[in-house]
């Protein structure tokens, strides 16, 4: 039986500019309560005039409202309209839940999450609840970004490796343009170059294409099972043309 999901009509309660690009919007219902979902799992949002598109939900289950992390992608759609446009109580239309990436609260291992960009989204939200969970075991999070300027939310999690001794940030900057202390290079090569093995590591990704890709092959490299490693591979074709990216061909 094929599952259906019906339309919550909700509002924007909040839109927070984070970096000149990208923004935190923060939604809740109107009419009725939000649906279920899993940390990690993503849902779809239409505007009027625009197709629905597909954004990771960036807070763990419990709360009353749905975060998402939107990246300008500078292609004129629908990304851009909630960016440049969207105000603050405009209505948006969501179904959900969506997505196989989510958080498996009974792993007993430790947990690595990978994000690149706004794929911080859904690794936010795994990271979240793991933690929620009171998981004795470590929690690690590798953020990977281009320059300084696309960095956020980074002292959200630095708080929450001061208060959670299990937890592990680490920031890292491709093309840097300044002497900042941070990690420089891959994201992939960071974590590769940290840990010789990762058997028994459950391991979330989120990000761009060619991220997730190097990270799936690292993975595989350093013994990680596939059946360890979770990532959902939708795609918005608008912000992948922006970045000149090819279509994905790994599920």
């Amino acid at each position: 039986m094929t599952a259906t999901f019906d339309t919550t009509r909700c509002r924007v309660a909040e839109i927070e500019a984070v970096t000149d690009d990208i923004r935190i919007l923060r939604i809740v219902a109107t009419d009725t309560s939000l649906f279920d979902w899993r940390a990690g799992q993503y849902a779809s949002f239409k505007i009027n005039g625009f197709e629905a598109r597909d954004y990771s939900i960036a807070n763990a289950p419990g709360e009353d409202f749905i975060e998402l992390h939107i990246r300008r992608s500078g292609a004129g759609g629908f990304s851009d309209f909630i960016c440049d446009d969207l105000k603050q109580n405009d209505p948006i239309d969501v179904k959900g839940a969506f997505g196989g990436a989510y958080f498996r609260e009974n792993h007993k291992g430790p947990l690595l999450a990978v994000a690149g960009g706004t794929g911080l989204a859904p690794m936010k939200a795994v990271v979240e609840a793991a933690i929620s969970c009171s998981l004795q075991q470590d929690i690690h999070l590798y953020f990977g970004v281009r320059d300084e300027s696309e960095i956020y939310l980074e002292r959200h999690f630095i708080d929450l490796t001061r208060a959670n001794p299990n937890f592990r940030f680490v920031s890292v900057i491709s093309e840097p343009k300044e002497h900042s202390g941070r990690r420089r290079g891959l994201v992939s090569d960071a974590v590769a170059a940290d840990f010789h093995l990762l058997y028994g590591f459950q391991c979330y990704l989120g990000g761009p294409p060619a991220m997730v890709d190097a990270c799936a092959n690292m993975l595989k490299l350093k013994t990680v099972p596939k059946h360890d490693v979770f990532a959902d591979a939708f795609y918005r074709e608008e912000e992948m043309r922006a970045m000149g990216e090819p279509r994905p061909n790994w599920t």
